[in-house]
């Protein structure tokens, strides 16, 4: 469990990041811990993460894209897989 908690720990300090420079210009942290959520498993998650980079021209690669799925997910949403 050690192993899996360091290996996720560089994908989300690169999907924080990606997140902070990018997401946070249409909206905060309170769309992720609204009650009516549109997000409600981990497909759900990397579907809405790839529509906004798409939406916003962002330019991530697929990385990038899950690295801040995993951002999100171990700070917000918390679902298993």
């Amino acid at each position: 469990a050690l192993f899996t908690i360091s290996a996720n720990a560089p994908a989300n300090e690169e999907g924080k990041e990606l997140h902070d420079e990018t997401c946070t210009r249409c909206h905060g942290g309170e769309i992720y811990t609204r009650f009516e959520s549109r997000i409600e498993s981990h497909v759900d998650l990397r579907r809405q993460v790839s529509f906004c980079s798409s939406n916003l021209s962002a330019g991530w690669f697929p990385e990038e894209e899950e690295a801040v799925v995993d951002f999100l997910n171990t700070t917000y949403y918390k679902f298993k897989d």
